[in-house]
């Protein structure tokens, strides 16, 4: 099973983020599992061809069936969102559900590099500083985060914005 990290957050709702789902068999497990711990939303940033190397093609219908919502947000391994503003959007869409009281789940391939982003994003536009938002994400995973220079340089910018 896909540990869930929970990122210490002052909200009405909780934040997690994590490994990708095991594949095939085990996929019904881990959705049911998300389902059983309250997580209301499913946000996946793995890009099409690693949901089908990695045999997750089921992942949105057995989220949704479980009635979580499940949103494909794709951006490549190691890589930043292609559109800033698209990131953005998102962000602000979780910020708000989270406000709300709804459980967010955020996973990519490892749960390290591009769920970091997006969760610093979210938390960014809850009033939290970049920086402690990279913190206290990586104290929940239990590494640093995220994966690249890169995507740290990407998290400190978008907190101006």
């Amino acid at each position: 099973m896909s540990r869930l990290h929970w990122i210490d957050l002052l909200t009405a709702g909780r934040l997690a983020i994590a490994a990708r789902p095991r594949a095939e068999d085990w996929l019904a497990d881990d959705t049911a599992v998300w389902a059983g711990e309250g997580i209301a939303i499913v946000v996946s940033l793995l890009e099409p061809a690693e949901v089908h190397d990695l045999g997750l093609q089921r992942e949105a219908a057995l989220c949704e069936s479980r009635g979580m919502a499940f949103v494909s947000f794709p951006i490549p391994d190691r890589g930043l969102p292609e559109r800033r503003s698209a990131a953005l959007q998102l962000a602000q869409d979780l910020a708000a559900r989270l406000t709300e009281g709804a459980d967010v789940l955020i996973h990519c391939r490892a749960g390290i590099g591009r769920s970091a982003v997006i969760a610093a994003c979210v938390m960014g536009r809850l009033g939290v500083d970049a920086g402690e938002a990279l913190r206290r994400i990586a104290a929940a995973r239990g590494v640093r985060v995220p994966d690249t220079e890169e995507q740290r340089r990407w998290v400190m910018q978008m907190a101006g914005e």
